[in-house]
């Protein structure tokens, strides 16, 4: 039972401590820059290595090494328990460790000696001591939201040339444009991409996660505003030629359609998987090959619901943009209806009566609506329609309704 408590506690520190520690830096910075501005001491402030810890860039280097060393560790191990016992089990592990030890040196070794991970894009492009003197002088001041989650979880800090997000700084004189992508077809869904001068594109990790909050797009549009003055907000302002090359873009772009079929790719690796790991690994791993497939399945599932529900989406839309009307229909009184159509520049209205021994049937007397002669086919085929989809069934009469 005290295992079980001490477990919990731990998760909970490690799930909200970097949370803390962002926001008690996040303070801290912002206020040495308050001090230092007034105490005229600004060109000594270079807050570079602090704002590396908002995400605890230098830690993660050291425990992404020292895993990769205990891989190596695990690797070599079971090349000599291998010689000695040639178990299947032996044999698979000390594949996979060698896998892993050889697949992930390259970019393990890239990531430790990369400087700054809180700068994208430019950390690769300037060198160390260029980003450092780069930062040198700037006064961070604190950014307030009104929307209480970005005021709770999303801490901002500004200078006159660069910007802190959520832990990663931006230098707006670097970026050349951003794409703030929530005004499209897919509800509850953002993106945010900065564009470099250099062409290189940057997602900021999350903004896929964010939920539709109209305060919130504001106040997030009016930040993106002051990094750079070109914020692209909807995709359908974007020119062919961009679509083509730039990657947030097409990300945006693609539907759940793509989703589904990106998912598909997996069933060829899962069944590889469940193949692979009984035989080598015992039985007991067939838990694990049915918790795989639950998962593979749920996603399919998921992926597939989404894709028809965007796909009915955009039926519609298409369909109502076609129609030169709009039909509207409302219950005023028993079998009486108020029946409205709407075109570019008019609106008719008029009474219609359902039929009392049959409820699935309409009586509409054209005339009560003053249509213009040399579009009455084309405004009837349209009624028809409307009602064809609600199973009603249209009897047109002539004359004006008694």
């Amino acid at each position: 039972m005290m295992y079980g408590i001490i477990f919990v506690v731990l998760l909970f520190v490690i799930f909200n401590s970097p949370k803390y520690v962002r926001k008690k830096l996040t303070e801290q910075i912002a206020d040495e820059s308050s001090k230092a501005k007034e105490n005229l001491q600004t060109s000594q402030l270079n807050f570079l290595t602090k704002i590396e810890w908002l995400r605890f860039y230098p830690l993660k280097k050291i425990l992404l090494g020292v895993v990769w060393l205990v891989c190596l560790f695990y690797a070599v191990r079971g090349v000599f328990m291998t010689i000695h016992d040639l178990r299947g089990i032996f044999i698979f592990l000390t594949a996979l460790f060698w896998f892993i030890t050889i697949f992930t040196a390259r970019k393990i070794w890239r990531y430790i000696r990369s400087p700054y991970h809180c700068v994208p894009v430019l950390n690769h492009i300037k060198t160390k001591e260029e980003l450092k003197e780069s930062m040198q002088g700037e006064c961070f001041e604190k950014v307030m939201f009104q929307s209480s989650l970005l005021q709770k979880y999303f801490h901002v800090l500004i200078s006159e040339n660069w910007i802190v997000m959520d832990g990663r700084l931006f230098s707006k004189n670097e970026i050349k444009k951003i794409y703030y992508l929530h005004k499209g077809p897919i509800r509850n869904y953002e993106q945010v991409n900065f564009i470099y001068s250099n062409g290189e594109e940057y997602q900021f990790p999350g903004s896929n996660k964010w939920r539709e909050d109209e305060l919130r797009q504001t106040e997030v549009s009016n930040l993106l505003h002051k990094i750079c003055p070109v914020v692209i907000e909807n995709a359908e302002d974007i020119n062919t030629a961009s679509q083509k090359k730039e990657k947030s873009v097409v990300y945006w772009n693609m539907n759940y359609k793509g989703k589904f079929r990106r998912t598909l790719w997996f069933i060829p690796l899962v069944v590889i998987l469940c193949f692979l790991t009984p035989l080598f690994m015992g039985k007991f791993w067939f838990i694990y090959d049915i918790l795989l497939i639950g998962i593979l399945i749920w996603q399919l599932r998921y992926t597939y619901r989404k894709m028809k529900i965007e796909e009915t989406t955009i039926n519609g839309t298409k369909e109502n943009s076609n129609k030169k009307y709009i039909i509207a229909m409302k219950n005023v009184h028993m079998y009486n209806y108020l029946l409205a159509i709407k075109d570019e520049t008019h609106v008719y209205k008029a009474i219609i009566e359902a039929v009392p021994d049959e409820k699935e049937s309409m009586m509409i007397w054209l005339d009560d609506f003053n249509f213009p002669q040399e579009e009455i086919e084309g405004i009837k085929e349209e009624i028809e329609l409307y009602f064809k989809a609600r199973n009603i069934n249209c009897i047109f009469k002539t004359g004006k309704r008694v």
